[in-house]
């Protein structure tokens, strides 16, 4: 087979479950393994993965999973992928050190083959060898992948800006980007999130004044809410508290692990005085503490939602506090965010967002920085990745319109399941699959069947009627009437008569019913359905999941 296949399994035309797949004969490489928040929330899931079944026709094949950093939309779903297919991890000291924690809650980390890499570094992964080029991001410790192939090299962006000014490490390697443009790019995976954002995006530095404002007007408390994963800001934190001579108390897990990681790794900065605990905290004055806290896209086990609540640990927002919210928000988690703000408010915070001052910057490329990539590399074809479908078409668009050289013939847009297959004569999608989520009740770690999923769905649209038949074990025929409820049905109303009239048609319909067809329990059971069924969608227009029961006495 001297062709190559790009398959993307999750993150095309949606945001999170970023993870894709390579293969080139009989190997195959995964890039990354991410989650997302999936719209079906109000049916009970937490969150969503990429439906790793499809990958069982390459069990054989699967040789290596590469991570380009560790934002939980792409390591989110790590555990899942490693259970059914234990390959070996490739991946930064920071990256990895958020991967270990995510496979100890799974009591998997010694069943894992980890391995650390640095920028630069050449892995040899079978026919492909991988290079891994520094990136700058809203985290740290980030990767391009320059992925050489037998057809050529395929370069995939991670998530990525070209940051000159990064607070922590160094701005994006275009050196090295650069080379392989020179030497010739087959293929580019690009970054769309901020395609639709017009010039560059700012550096991660430029927050820093809105910050020091901020700290210089405060009087009373502050509490600082950000992705827990963005160092960059973290440290802002601790140097604009250090400049305005207050301690930093870190609430919230996930924000007291990568604190603890980014210090462990000597990525964080921070003076062994300046990070208090939450009781020394309350021995200090409203301006000498900043609060460090998850929740900034109003989730409600999170420590400001709790704090906002009155119910975290006998610390609440009282009115004086500043809060800043330097975090954007998320597609989907709008009505938590404005419910958040709504609880601050009415404890009279002051709420700081960054629609007030600048206090949070994007990681992602936008249009000038999208150019600089394409420009840098060089590729035969650009394919857009990581965005909605609007953001692909966008990032094509912007493209075709600015930088020479590029048309519809050589910028392809592919969807989740696509199979894009390059070779000699050119690059086509050859095949589409249809690929379902698999969903997370994140209560307790396990899979929610899709068929479940779809099920709630009809639950709360249609409601459920329950249908009992109760048959004479001697006789072998109905006793009595059915009986029938229901729950959450649209135009039912128990004093219309409806239910009486339903009973009456049931009851009809197993009079006329062959004996060797109600001794057919499966046959009763779905006969009685389909005529309830037919019944209520004439009467009420609607379709409740009607559950039937036969019960023999």
């Amino acid at each position: 087979m001297n062709k190559l296949e790009i398959i993307p399994l999750g993150g095309i035309g949606e945001f999170g479950m970023n993870c894709l797949g390579l293969r080139w004969d009989d190997e195959m490489i995964i890039v990354d393994a991410g989650m997302g928040f999936p719209e079906e929330t109000p049916f009970g899931v937490d969150i969503s993965i990429p439906n790793f079944d499809f990958l069982e026709e390459y069990r054989d094949d699967l040789t290596a999973l590469v991570l380009t950093h560790g934002h939980e939309d792409h390591i989110g779903a790590l555990a899942y992928l490693l259970r059914k297919f234990n390959i070996p991890v490739y991946g930064s000291r920071f990256t990895l050190a958020l991967a270990e924690k995510r496979l100890e809650e799974f009591d998997m980390l010694s069943d894992v083959l980890l391995h650390r890499v640095q920028a630069n570094d050449v892995v040899k992964l079978g026919h492909f060898s991988v290079e891994f080029i520094h990136a700058s991001h809203s985290l740290v410790e980030c990767f391009s992948l320059a992925i050489r192939t037998p057809l050529g090299t395929v370069i995939h962006t991670g998530d990525y800006k070209i940051d000159d000014t990064p607070v922590i490490g160094r701005p994006y390697d275009l050196k090295t980007l650069g080379r392989y443009g020179d030497e010739g790019v087959l293929a580019l995976l690009g970054d769309s999130t901020n395609a639709t954002v017009a010039g560059r995006t700012p550096s991660e530095r430029d927050v820093i004044p809105a910050f020091e404002e901020i700290f210089e007007e405060a009087e009373g408390r502050i509490f600082v809410s950000t992705f827990s994963s963005s160092l960059h800001r973290l440290q802002i934190v601790f140097d604009t508290a250090r400049m305005y001579g207050r301690k930093v108390c870190v609430l919230g897990r996930s924000m007291q692990k990568n604190v603890e990681i980014g210090e462990e790794q000597g990525l964080l900065k921070i003076g062994h005085d300046e990070m208090i605990s939450i009781s020394d905290s309350r021995s200090l004055d409203d301006d000498e503490v900043v609060y460090l806290v998850t929740g900034s896209q109003g989730e409600m086990r999170a420590a400001l939602w709790n704090l906002a609540t009155g119910t975290y640990k006998g610390l609440e927002i009282e009115k004086g506090d500043t809060v800043i919210l330097s975090a954007r928000i998320i597609p989907g988690n709008e009505k938590n965010i404005s419910r958040l703000i709504g609880h601050l408010y009415k404890r009279g915070a002051n709420i700081i967002e960054e629609k007030r001052r600048l206090i949070h910057v994007s990681g992602h490329a936008s249009q000038e920085d999208i150019r600089i990539m394409v420009e840098t590399a060089r590729p035969k074809y650009l394919v857009p990745i990581h965005g909605e479908y609007r953001m692909l078409f966008r990032h094509r668009e912007y493209v075709k319109n600015h930088v020479p050289g590029y048309s519809d013939e050589n910028i392809i847009l592919v969807e989740n399941g696509d199979v894009l297959e390059i070779d000699e004569r050119g690059a086509r999608v050859s095949d589409k699959r249809e690929l379902f989520k698999t969903f997370i009740d994140e209560e307790s770690s396990e899979a929610v069947e899709y068929d479940v999923i779809r099920e709630r769905k009809k639950l709360a649209y249609g409601g459920a009627v329950s249908l009992v038949v109760t048959i004479d074990k001697k006789s072998g025929e109905v006793a009595g009437e059915p009986q029938i409820e229901f729950q959450g049905v649209a135009g039912f109303d128990p004093l219309n008569g409806f239910a009486a009239e339903a009973r009456s048609e049931l009851s009809s319909a197993v009079s006329v019913m062959k004996r060797e067809h109600i001794a057919d329990r499966t046959f009763l059971k779905e006969a009685l359905r389909l005529a309830l069924k037919r019944l209520i969608q004439q009467r009420l227009g609607t379709k409740p999941v009607i559950v039937t029961t036969i019960v023999e006495v």
